[in-house]
This record gives structure tokens, sequence and C-alpha cells, in this order.
């Protein structure tokens, strides 16, 4: 039951204004087919707009089943048009990108139905109305008349009480406008039909009524009623909303109607985010490279065991109760003693600089091993005695400073050369001794003596110091010549046996020992030296410092040191490691060198700067392409318009339209994420195999620590986050477009071409 009361209708622009209804006053009932005609511009397709809530009156008052529609929210319109109203109109305005069996399903999606529901019922109305052939047909594909029936079978989908048709046979041919009249009346016999025409004989052959209307005003009616009719205050229930899934569903149809602009769209999004994933594939290999370098170290400490000097001191005996621990994966034998290189052996010649550096074995264990990435050229490890293995940086300082040669240049230029190392260092005075001895007149600062006995330095006093051959004499056991401090000052002692004494690395002594370069690695874990473990255990034992007690013992101070690699990387199990070597009486210290780098950590951090700049400047892609998207979406309203004015027609509140366009956006954005994956993963493939072939010298120079076949190294995890990143982009792109649609009102959009 519906009644207009003293409704009017007046359309204003600017100070101008037309009143298209004028004092309209009906009352319609369940059963009717009632016809409401007149000449062109008479109000009827108003009145039927204002019966179907697609507009509202100026004035007056509607009531449907004693609901006073005045008090209609938003919500209850919608409502009303989805469950109690079928429209049909003269355009048929069917949605042109989806089959015929979604455009009549989708009415009941809108409230709330599953697909297989909607489209069973939908299947079932296209078949009584004779379109069991075309279920999957585009309405392109249709006649005029069957693109009529499919609109008379949407408008019955959700089995509403009132028919309202507008110029149902005005597109069709009279054959065809008369199976229509047909189909209306014998599928429609127990609702309320309301039909808007202009052809009156088409009126009277199928109406049970007939209301004709010029200028506004209702001038005959043949049936007319009038009833009280009372007002209820129940609000209505609120409908279930549309599903997202089925509004990507809706999106998808439309996407693939406009498939290439969809793809082009979605690569323009995706460029940026493949330089994301670039930029991120670079700085997380370098990043790998230096956390893996950094945990080596961390992970993996130097331990220097002190021990008090003792006679019988058996470094084996150390080693094997290392062993005994069974806390280690591989220890490795290092002296304190560091070894000097002074000349190349091979021609005679002088180094322009000597390399002072400490001594280790090769290591045994197949997981150390594996961190030397790649020895450079035909590089082995040192296998028999004299034999020795540098680190790249080492080997660079063999070279002359004016050469600027690859790694690989480097190995050519040093392979089997002969070289003197020497791990034997004279004996200085330790400062602080001197000192000490210097005010008890122990010692004597002197001019520089030229040898005459009977010419003694200035500032030298025999009856203190005694003879001067003895005293150049007692300096045998340390160095054979007087304790010279600057160009013009020595120093005599009268007991050097009192002083105390550091070892002197920077003066070799003795022949040292003939080395032959058997290979070069790039692995920052090993700085060192590395020998065969006869070389490093005949090398000559000194201690680092040794000082006299006051009854003359002297006391030695020295460190064995042992490179030892846990099978437990945690850092607690080191720690406990530690502990337990220090309670068996040793001085246990870490090399914090090894142990913490702050420089790694800065390094890392620098990275994460870096890749942030860079990254910053490739967001501008991204930014551009929500941009694009953006504006394709504000075309897609202009487009569409109709197509929403539809879905508002049919009950589909503004959250509807939201999540319609927002299922399409989500779309765009998965194809835009799959993109910009697919094309980075080959990209990387290429870009890898590329830099390998061509850059391989400058990698392994200037990113030793990273893997020069994977220069660029997929995160995988983070393959999916640029996915998401991508659908989170096109939505936030597609919100001011989506609330835009959704604002549209149902009859403005309706009237757009």
């Amino acid at each position: 039951m519906i009644k207009l009361n003293e409704v009017h209708k007046v359309y204003t622009q600017g100070k101008n204004g037309f009143h298209a209804l004028k004092n309209i006053s009906l009352y319609f009932e369940k059963g009717e087919i009632i016809s409401i005609f007149g000449p062109s511009g008479c109000g009827k397709t108003t009145l039927l707009n204002i019966i179907g809530g697609l507009d509202y009156p100026t004035s007056g008052d509607m009531v449907i089943d004693d609901r006073l529609t005045t008090n209609f929210i938003e919500k209850e319109w919608d409502y009303f048009r989805n469950h109690r109203i079928g429209f049909v109109f003269q355009q048929y305005n069917l949605i042109e990108h989806l089959p015929i069996v979604e455009n009549v399903a989708l009415s009941l999606k809108l409230a709330g139905a599953s697909n297989k529901k909607a489209k069973k019922q939908a299947t079932e109305l296209l078949k009584k109305v004779g379109l069991e052939d075309h279920l999957h047909k585009l309405p392109g594909a249709l006649s005029g008349g069957e693109r009529q029936r499919v609109a008379i079978a949407r408008a019955l989908i959700n089995d509403p009480d009132i028919i309202l048709a507008d110029e149902p046979t005005g597109a069709l041919d009279n054959k065809t406008g008369m199976e229509i009249m047909d189909l209306i009346k014998s599928i429609c016999a127990d609702k309320l039909v309301i039909i808007v025409t202009h052809d009156k004989l088409v009126a009277k052959k199928y109406s049970t009524r007939l209301i004709e209307l010029k200028d506004g005003r209702v001038i005959s009616d043949t049936r007319p009623i009038d009833k009280m009719v009372n007002i209820s205050n129940i609000k209505t229930k609120r409908r279930s909303k549309l599903k997202f899934k089925e509004a990507l569903r809706f999106s998808l149809y439309n996407i693939k109607g406009k498939i290439w602009r969809t793809l082009l769209v979605s690569l323009g999004l995706s460029v940026g985010i493949v330089g994301l994933i670039l930029i991120d594939a670079f700085f997380n290999s370098v990043r790998t490279g230096l956390e893996q370098q950094n945990a080596v170290l961390k992970n993996n400490p130097d331990l220097y065991i002190h021990e008090q000097y003792v006679e019988d001191y058996d470094l084996d005996a150390i080693r094997n109760s290392l062993d005994n621990y069974d806390y280690f994966k591989e220890i490795l034998y290092a002296p304190r003693n560091e070894y000097t290189i002074l000349e190349n052996a091979s021609d005679s010649s002088p180094l322009l600089n000597p390399v002072v550096k400490t001594g280790v074995e090769a290591p045994d264990n197949s997981s150390i091993l594996e961190t030397f990435t790649g020895l450079i050229g035909d590089s082995r490890f040192p296998e028999n005695d004299n034999e020795i293995m540098l680190n790249i940086d080492t080997a660079t300082l063999l070279i002359s400073s004016n050469l600027n040669l690859t790694d690989e240049e480097i190995w050519e230029e040093l392979k089997g050369n002969q070289y003197i190392i020497y791990d034997e260092y004279n004996y200085v005075p330790d400062q602080y001794s001197l000192f000490r001895e210097l005010t008890d007149e122990v010692c004597a600062i002197t001019d520089i003596w030229g040898g005459d006995p009977n010419v003694l330095p200035d500032g030298y006093d025999e009856l203190v110091m005694g003879p001067i051959d003895d005293n150049i004499l007692a300096l045998n056991f340390y160095r054979n010549t007087p304790l010279q401090i600057s160009e013009t000052e020595e120093i005599y002692c009268s007991d050097y046996d009192a002083l105390d004494w550091n070892l002197n690395r920077d003066e070799p002594i003795g022949g040292g020992i003939t080395v032959t370069l058997v290979g070069i690695h790039d692995n920052g874990l090993f700085p060192e030296f590395i020998l065969s473990d006869n070389v490093i255990f005949n090398a000559t034992y000194q201690v680092d410092y040794y000082m006299n007690s006051e009854d003359n013992e002297i006391l030695y101070y020295s460190s064995i040191r042992y490179r030892v690699f846990l099978n437990n990387d945690d850092l607690k199990a080191k720690a406990n490691v530690i502990l337990d070597i220090e309670n068996d009486n040793y001085l246990v210290e870490e090399n914090f060198n090894n142990g913490f780098d702050i420089f790694a950590g800065l390094t890392n951090l620098f990275m994460y700067i870096l890749q942030f700049i860079f990254s910053s400047i490739v967001f501008i892609a991204i930014v551009t392409g929500g941009l694009m998207l953006l504006l394709i979406l504000f075309i897609s309203i202009i487009e569409r318009k109709r197509e929403i004015g539809l879905i508002r027609a049919m009950g589909g509140t503004r959250n509807d339209v939201r999540i319609i366009y927002t299922g399409e956006t989500t779309i765009i954005g998965l194809i835009a994420g799959v993109f910009s994956v697919i094309l980075s993963i080959i990209l990387i493939a290429i870009l890898n195999v590329v830099i390998y072939n061509r850059y391989l010298d400058l990698i392994i120079e200037y990113l030793p620590f990273v893997d020069p076949t994977k220069v660029l190294a997929i995160n995988y995890t983070k393959l999916l986050f640029a996915i998401l990143g991508s659908i989170v982009i096109a939505i936030i792109s597609g919100l001011a477009p989506s609330v835009r649609a959704s604002r549209k009102k149902p009859i403005e959009a309706l009237r757009n071409e």
C-alpha cells in the first residue's frame, strides 16, 4: 500500500524554479496494474521517481505500509528500494560489462546474498522470461526485447511488492512491446505495478486503472481510491551488506572489460615498487654480508690465554687442555709474536713499507673454510713448510703503490714469490723504568760517544757509571750499541739488569725465514698470515715484557693466543666457555677488535640511511603511479555515473559503492604487486649475471663481503610486503574517488548519459 498526500515537487536553478508536481494525492493497492500517462513534461517520471525513492517531494507526504517516508533516513530508503521496489527502465540500464546472469543477481547480492544463491535465483528468473540460452552473454549481444526481459528479471529478483516501469516499451517495436507488456502482466499479477507510458492504447489494454497527468496535476483517475492509514514509528531493520568478495567479483568483470587500461595502470604503479625492491635487494646483500661477517667475528672470539712463565712451559699441553673442553669446532694456534716481511727474496728487493702481521694455522673445519667466499685465481692454502697465504689487503702492500691492479692481477704479480719473514726482535727499556733509574742515578743521558776512550761523552761520570767499555759490553744481552734516544743523545746505565724491558717488534733480528706465497684470499675474518703448522710451532718464542724484581729475579709475562671457533654461536655459550677456562686458572681476554666491531655497526646504520635516501627518491615514482591511478578512477566515475545510479536504485548503499570501488583498486593493486614481483625477480636474475660477468673485480675490490654471484639478493618475505604495499597504495589512491562516487544521488547519476 502506498499513499501520497498533497505532494509537490519544485526544481530550482538559481532564482528560477519549475513546479513539476502539484498537489498530488493518490492511493495504490497491491494487485493493481496502474498506468500513468500524459504528454511529455507532465511529471510522469518525476512521480514515479518519488514513489520509488529515487527523488524526494518538496512538500507533502508519502506513506508506505504505515511508514511515513518523510522521516526515512538514507539507509531506510536504500532498504526500501532493495527489498520493496523493482525498477524497469526504458533504456534497460543494464551494466554492459556484466553477463546478464550477473546483472540479474546483483540486486540480491546487494542484499547480502552469496554468489551461489544469487546466481541460482537469477538463472531461474532468466529461464522464466525465456533467456535460459543467454545466461553468460553480455547485454550488448542481446536484442532490445531480450535486454528488457533481463531488466524485468532483475526487477523481480528480490521478490518486491512494487514494480515501477518507466516507458518499458518506449525503445521497442510494437510487437516486441506487446510481448513485454504480456510478460509484465503475467508474472506480476500479485504485485502493485505502476507503469509510466505515453501510449494511451497500451495503457488501456493492460491496466486495471488509468491515471492521467497534465502540467503536474492529476486530471483523471479511472478508479480513485482513498483510505485512512495508520502511521507506525517502527524502524526498518538493517539489511546485510554487500560482501567484499562479491564486490571483488563485480570489479573483476569491469576490469576485464578494460583490460589494457588496467594492465598499463598496474604496470605504471609497479615501476616504483620494482625500484624499491631492487634497492632493497642491493642493500640487503650488503647488509647480509656485513652482518654475516660481523656475526662470525662476534660468535667466534679470539681468546688470549695468559699464564705466568715457567721453565717447562708446554704449548701442546695448553692446546690439549683446550681440546678437552669440547666447546670448539676448531682451535687455531696463533703465536703472540708478530711476523715482519721486509724483503722480497725472489729479487732481493727491500719493501718500501714493512708488513707486520700475526701468523695463524690454516683451518681444517669445513664450515670455517666456507667463510672463504672465493680464493683469488688458483690460490691454495699452505700445505708444506715455508709456504704462506695472505689476505688481499696485505698482498696489496707488497705491490708498488703506483700500480692500480685488480685482485687477479695482484695474484698474478705475486704468485710464487719468496719473502723473508722475521719472528725474533730486540728489546727496549720500559720508559717508566728508565725514568725511575735515571732519578736513582743508575743511568745517565750523554752526548753521542765517538768511540775514543780518551774522550768520554759529555755527561758521562766514569766514577759513578764505571768504564765506558764495560758499559757498552753490558748491552750485548739486549743490543750491541748504546741506547740512543735522539740524534745527539745516548743513555748509559751502571746496571742494565735493573731495567724493565719491552719487546720491540720494529727491530727484527736474525736471518729470518724464507716463505713462498701460494695463495691470496679475501676473507676479512683472517687478516693474519696463514702458515703451515710447522712454521707456526717452530717460531721463536719471545716474551712480550719482563721486569726485574727486588731480588733481580726476572719474571716473564706473555700470552699464548688461540683462535677458537665455537660449536654453539649463542652469546651465553661464549660467556660460559670463557668462565670455564678462567676457572682453570687461566686469564682469558677476548679480542674486542674481532668480538665487537663498532665500525661494522656504524656501516650498517649508514647502509640503512643510504637505502632510505635512495628509496625516498624512488618513492616519487610510486606517488606518480598512485596519482595516475587516482586520475583513472576519477575518469571511471564519469564513465560509470549511470552504473552508480543503477546500483543505488537497486538499493545499494553508499558503503556498497565504496566497497565496489575499493574492490577494483584492490585488484589493480594486486596486479601491480604481482607485476612488480615478477619483473623484480627477472631483472635481479639478469643484473646479477651482468654484474658478475662485467664487474666482478670491482665487486671483489670494493664489496669483498658481498657474494659476487648475488650482488642483488632478494628478501622473499619482503616480496609479500611489496604486494601488500601495492594493494594498500592502490586502495589509498582510490579512497577519494570511491567516496565521491558514493555521494552521487541515484536520480542525478541515472540522468547522466
